[in-house]
């Protein structure tokens, strides 16, 4: 069957790290909302009106692979109800299920220090504050979905492997 890998949680959290990590071992696609704003903003739309564009531009990239027949991993903060729902109804339209695996920091000092040190490489996207993290943190509604909760203490190749575990049809 299949999947929408939706990989979510605050920035800095190391969501992308599970994505990317995902997306290498099962051999999938990876639609990261992040390098798509910010080609949007190269490209010269506006910073208020690529928010919800970045994912509308996911979406219809998970579209297209999952009418492949290749299941996909969406990389993304997915904040709020509007956003989730995309995911939702991307895996509807596909009859394909929906995981999704919410990766946290429950240490705020560790996750301060990862803000402020985070060098991504993507043109055109600065690195956002701790101070917005914790604008974005206050904007960010509890998911109601079950999903796998990932905390980012731990070490990355375990997070890796339990999300795999996760995502995997049990036969």
């Amino acid at each position: 069957m299949l999947n929408v890998i939706v990989v979510t949680g605050l920035p800095g959290v190391g969501k992308s790290l599970i994505a990317e990590g995902i997306s290498r071992r099962l051999a999938l696609p990876i639609f990261s909302v992040d390098p798509i704003e910010a080609a949007l903003w190269r490209s010269g739309v506006h910073h208020d009106a690529t928010g919800i564009a970045a994912y509308e531009v996911a979406a219809a990239l998970a579209d297209e692979h999952l009418r492949l027949g290749q299941s996909i991993v969406i990389d993304a903060v997915s904040p709020v109800e509007q956003a989730r729902q995309m995911w939702r109804n991307t895996a509807s339209r596909n009859s394909a299920q929906i995981s999704i695996i919410e990766v946290v920091c429950s240490d705020e000092v560790l996750h301060k220090k990862r803000i402020e040190k985070r060098v991504r490489t993507i043109a055109g996207m600065s690195e956002i504050t701790w101070e917005r993290v914790q604008e974005r943190k206050h904007e960010y509604a509890p998911w109601q979905d079950y999903r796998l909760t990932l905390d980012s203490i731990e070490p990355p190749d375990m997070l890796i492997e339990r999300a795999i575990t996760f995502v995997q049809p049990v036969n």
